[in-house]
């Protein structure tokens, strides 16, 4: 059983049926507050056990979701492990405008499931997730150097990006060397705006430092795929 599963709304169905407006980049849309992404986060785990087929669509297979008197569409996409809310609607039974019947509506028309732009949307808030995850990863590596004085420690930030850190103290100046690879863990390359982002993120840590772009390590030789930096307070 997939219990990994992330729960997202459609921007179609955020924006149109719940009446919400699109969160920043920064916010993720399957954290956001409500009843219903509240009821779709507890069932994603196990979807779409427990939950109904709606008969008025043959394929894809979507399955109903309920809060109160309205009803929800909900499509599993096992390639991406996300359950999407795609519709939400009143149910007024024997009515042209039942839920049913709205969503039945909205697949003839191409609008159900995620779009393009729902699938762009993740990706971009993925990256920031990945940004953050190795940012907290580097800072936190940072610390423990510095409470361990004159010991190397290193780490793969996030499972992906291999990373040293080295904290020393000469003549009454602390130097905080760090070296990010320009490898990923599986020999992938990384970005080199994304070691600008984290080596930005270290210097914002240690405003009162004076950093320096380094070819050199004091304990040893630097691999050629690593890019250093030098910090002095």
């Amino acid at each position: 059983m997939v219990t990994n599963r992330r729960a997202r709304p459609t921007i179609r169905c955020l924006t149109e049926d719940l009446g919400s407006e699109i969160p920043d980049l920064d916010v993720g849309m399957g954290d956001l507050e409500g009843a219903w992404l509240e009821e779709l986060r507890r069932i994603a785990p196990v979807s779409p056990q427990g939950q109904k087929r709606i008969l008025a669509i043959v394929q894809p297979v979507v399955y109903r979701l309920r809060v109160g008197s309205f009803r929800g569409a909900t499509w599993v996409d096992e390639g991406n492990g996300i359950v999407w809310l795609c519709a939400v609607h009143r149910r007024e039974q024997d009515s042209d405008d039942d839920a049913y019947a709205w969503f039945a509506d909205l697949h003839a028309k191409g609008r159900l499931l995620p779009s393009e732009d729902d699938r762009l949307r993740d990706r971009a808030e993925a990256v920031i997730r990945l940004q953050r995850g190795l940012t907290a990863g580097l800072l936190q590596l940072v610390a423990d150097a510095l409470s361990r004085r004159g010991t190397e420690l290193a780490a793969d930030l996030g499972g992906y990006l291999p990373c040293r850190v080295l904290v020393l103290e000469s003549g009454g100046v602390e130097e905080i060397w760090c070296a990010l690879s320009s490898r990923a863990v599986d020999g992938t390359h990384v970005r080199d705006r994304l070691r600008d982002i984290l080596f930005a993120a270290l210097e914002d840590r240690f405003p009162d430092a004076v950093f320096e772009v380094r070819g050199d390590w004091p304990t040893g030789q630097v691999g050629w795929w690593e890019v250093v930096r030098l910090g002095l307070r």
